[in-house]
């Protein structure tokens, strides 16, 4: 009767334990943090493919107080630009120095050799923009890294851009810019022609690039440019 009795006390407590746990609140378990929202896509710049024989890359140099003009006869740009969207726009314009015309054969060897571009060692120059600032109606500044001959050093291109309807539904712009250049920043003429009385050290360049419209899709991922740099 005892046992009975010891056994009837101890699950009257074990019922008693149950019902305060069960009254007692229950622990909150810690909210998942919010997601957070990703950020909205920014609009697409729209893609341009250039007319070669609409286009010209053209340089004058001075040689003895004597001015001579010269070309670039191939370049190859990758053209992703929209006035609305300047964060988006991306220009790189690889130029084939094996096709530089200097308007003289003998110009002609002696700028592709190892005193001046070097071209068998560096066969490729580079223009690639870094970001674009509006400067007027329809006129804008392009900083860009410029590469020759293995040096890469910052430029700023003034340029212009005129729109042209062609029907059947095609846009045409064409965009003109020019910029001087210091050939000594690209250690480009060595020995005697380093000499700025012999070959002037300011290049201006005349950039005219006509293109088409050809739709729009997002611009590539910024590549860094190869070779050294220098601080103009």
């Amino acid at each position: 009767m005892k046992k009975r009795f010891i056994s009837f006390i101890a699950l009257a407590a074990l019922a008693a334990s149950a019902a305060l746990a069960a009254q007692a609140p229950s622990e909150k378990k810690a909210a998942a943090p919010a997601a957070v929202p990703a950020p909205a896509p920014l609009p697409p710049a729209k893609k341009w493919d250039m007319m070669a024989d609409k286009s010209s890359i053209v340089f004058h140099g001075k040689q003895m107080g004597a001015d001579f003009t010269g070309s670039i006869g191939k370049f190859t740009p990758e053209i992703y630009f929209d006035e609305g969207h300047l964060d988006q726009s991306k220009v790189t314009v690889d130029i084939d120095m094996n096709s530089i015309d200097g308007n003289d054969p003998e110009r002609n060897k002696s700028i592709k050799g190892a005193d001046w571009f070097d071209t068998g060692r560096f066969p490729t120059a580079r223009f690639e923009t870094t970001k674009f600032t509006k400067t007027g109606e329809h006129a804008f500044t392009a900083d860009a890294n410029l590469t020759i001959h293995g040096i890469a050093i910052p430029v700023q291109l003034p340029f212009k851009l005129e729109y042209q309807a062609v029907g059947f539904g095609q846009d045409r712009v064409i965009m003109t810019g020019s910029v001087t250049l210091d050939r000594s920043k690209f250690q480009l003429g060595q020995g005697d022609w380093a000499d700025p009385s012999v070959i002037a050290n300011e290049v201006p360049v005349d950039v005219k690039v006509t293109a088409t419209a050809a739709g729009a899709d997002l611009p590539p991922q910024a590549q860094g440019s190869p070779g050294k740099t220098a601080t103009p």
